[in-house]
């Protein structure tokens, strides 16, 4: 068992900062009401100096405002009762709590340490004297110290057990106190609806005490019940409610549950640091039974009810997530279901049963849940060891794909899986790799494209899977395969993170903005990643993204030091056989193989009526396609950088 570390211990609120801070609210209030009064009053001044026949009333327009201000006002001064309170009375109730805990670690630790010393030396002294002689007294002594000091390690256990249970505690209890500080706020009102002259309400972004708008887009309004309101943290709140849903009765979870349906997507948006020490503190308190099946403890109590509360969370073992995630999978399946969610929900549970039965490569099902909007599927599936691969590549889609996509999504991943495996047996490179299937986000269809609300989420959550990534596997080289919009929505997070993403390949980009072009240059030029990008000649769909009415115009083959290839059809040197193959050109738009009329035709036949007839093929070359040149050319790229990022060649 691990030592405790001293940065678990979680901060409290600073009093004396949330005391000043409702001083600070007063002044405001203050500041608020004199400046109220002098604006009426020089409002009421005014038919001193213009003399307007009809306007007689124009001297009352003031009144609604000023009735909203003084509301407010007392408001705020009802707000700083609350803070004072806090401050004044259970904020330093938990300080010394943390001060308490923080002695505890430096006495716990060394008692832990010194105890697995003695165990060591006790086993050590044990073997020494049995193998000198079995039925010796000496042996006998040493076996009855061996045996006192595993039961002293097993005490020094408990000890760390316990702590960090207490430690647990304190974090449950701060934030308790700060979603009811959050709470006492929520219900404090008064000047939040403001009319103007004419009786119109005027409305603005922060409506009410404690509501405020989503802190991504596309996500969940964050509510006044919640610590989020004082934290700014969606991470903290969804942790911190993760705790309580492990505690709480079924009749609890399952209100609750059923009252916040967006929580499932919110999971995702811990923070992964945060994610992985609550997920050991919950196991630390979960056992299994003979079957290997959770019986008791929080995890236990959230495999039965919120699966998915576990299954989620960016940051802890993937087969912990797989293993949770398939109970959310099996849940779902058993509930009502729209024809459409349940398909896509089935194609996913045969994908996976299809892993089970030929597990090379693994299958994880590292996210499952359903869109708040529209009650659409999302999923993100591994294929290989993501907790030890030395290189993880993930791919995105573009606009109009979704679950129902996921057999020739699933199909490219494998692919490339398969293929960068052989090519790095055949180049003699050491080396493990993992493929990821991210369709976590809704990418919309063509009515959005242009836009950046759809591309901004999407890196959102895709920055949380590779953050989760890089928590449990941090020596791993994170790579991105972006084809269409993802391409938009891929750089966003690669500039948000610098450092993150070793490497990128870019596919009939729908473009990138304008900054994160900017941003994107500058990390190439820091050689904080490497940037590859294609456009098929045939390609005629994805310069419709960058139309000058996008907002993301920007071709990302113009940004100085991206590396372009060609997806036009050529020669990929060194492919298969080590001589290298033909690679086919990419027919259209498509990632795989398509079957769509317009990608199918292959040039026109003149007949001898001099009529123009097309010559079709019977299914088109994607980019991601294992016939193309651009899929060919991806996987020798992936196997140079595995090479230079530290495989070795036998």
């Amino acid at each position: 068992m691990s030592a405790v570390n001293p940065s678990s211990v979680p901060h409290v609120l600073d009093a004396a900062v949330v005391e000043g801070l409702g001083e600070d609210i007063v002044t405001s209030a203050t500041l608020l009401e004199t400046t109220m009064v002098s604006a009426v009053d020089r409002w009421q001044h005014l038919p001193e100096v213009f003399d307007v026949a009809g306007a007689e009333g124009a001297v009352a327009m003031l009144d609604p405002s000023r009735g909203a201000a003084s509301e407010f006002v007392t408001a705020m001064i009802e707000a700083r009762r609350v803070l004072t309170d806090a401050a004044m009375n259970t904020l330093p109730v938990l300080k010394r709590r943390r001060e308490e805990l923080l002695e505890r670690i430096i006495t716990v630790n060394k008692q832990h340490a010194d105890a697995i010393s003695a165990a060591s030396e006790a086993d050590s002294a044990y073997w020494t004297a049995f193998r000198d002689d079995p039925d010796s007294d000496e042996t006998s002594a040493t076996a009855d110290e061996r045996t006192s000091a595993a039961d002293a390690e097993d005490a020094a256990n408990t000890a760390v057990t316990n702590l960090k249970r207490d430690i647990e505690k304190l974090r449950s209890d701060i934030e308790a106190e700060e979603e009811w500080i959050a709470g006492e706020l929520g219900r404090i009102s008064g000047g939040d609806v403001v009319r103007g002259a004419w009786g119109d309400e005027v409305r603005v972004s922060q409506t009410y005490w404690g509501e405020a708008e989503s802190v991504y887009p596309g996500g969940p309004t964050v509510t006044s019940g919640l610590a989020e309101h004082l934290r700014q943290s969606l991470s903290d709140a969804a942790a911190s409610r993760i705790t309580w849903l492990s505690t709480a009765s079924e009749t609890e979870v399952e209100e609750w549950l059923a009252a916040h349906p967006d929580f499932a997507s919110g999971v995702g948006f811990v923070d992964p640091q945060r994610a992985s020490y609550l997920f050991e503190n919950l196991e630390d308190q979960s056992t299994r039974g003979a079957d290997g099946a959770w019986t008791t403890g929080p995890l236990a109590a959230l495999f039965a009810l919120a699966p998915f509360a576990i299954g989620n969370l960016n940051g802890i073992p993937a087969v912990m997530k797989n293993e949770f995630n398939r109970e959310t999978l099996n849940d779902l399946l058993a509930g009502d279901l729209t024809e459409t969610q349940r398909t896509q929900l089935e194609r996913l549970r045969d994908l996976l049963a299809k892993g089970q039965e030929n597990p090379d490569p693994p299958l994880s099902l590292l996210s499952l849940f359903l869109e708040t909007d529209d009650g659409s599927p999302r999923a993100s599936v591994g294929f290989g060891d993501v907790d030890t691969a030395d290189q993880i590549t993930t791919v995105t889609h573009g606009i109009e794909t979704d679950m129902g996509n996921l057999g020739e999504w699933s199909d490219s991943a494998i692919s490339t899986k398969s293929s960068l495996d052989k090519e790095l047996a055949d180049q003699g490179i050491v080396g493990s790799t993992a493929m990821v299937l991210f369709m976590e986000w809704d990418s919309g269809g063509t009515g959005n494209v242009w836009n950046i609300e759809r591309p901004d989420s999407g890196a959102e959550r895709a920055a949380q899977l590779l953050r989760g990534f890089q928590t449990i596997n941090p020596a791993a080289q994170l790579n991105l395969e972006l084809h269409s919009l993802g391409t938009t929505a891929g750089t966003q997070m690669i500039v948000d993170n610098p450092g993150l993403v070793d490497n990128v390949w870019l596919y009939g980009s729908a473009g990138l903005t304008e900054q994160t072009a900017a941003d994107l240059k500058n990390l190439i030029n820091d050689k904080l990643i490497t940037v590859h990008a294609t456009h098929a000649s045939d390609d005629f769909i994805a310069p419709i993204g960058r139309w000058p009415v996008s907002e993301h115009p920007v071709d990302p083959r113009t940004i100085a030091g991206v590396e372009t290839f060609s997806s036009d059809g050529g020669f990929v040197s060194g492919y298969g056989s080590g001589d290298g193959e033909h690679g086919e050109r990419t027919e259209g738009h498509n990632s795989q193989a398509s079957t769509e009329w317009y990608y199918l035709i292959d040039g026109f036949e003149v007949t001898p009526t001099g009529d123009a007839i097309p010559v079709m093929d019977d299914e088109a070359v994607g980019y991601l396609d294992p016939r193309s040149q651009s899929f060919k050319q991806t996987v020798m790229d992936l196997a140079a950088a595995l090479d230079l990022n530290g495989g070795r060649v036998k």
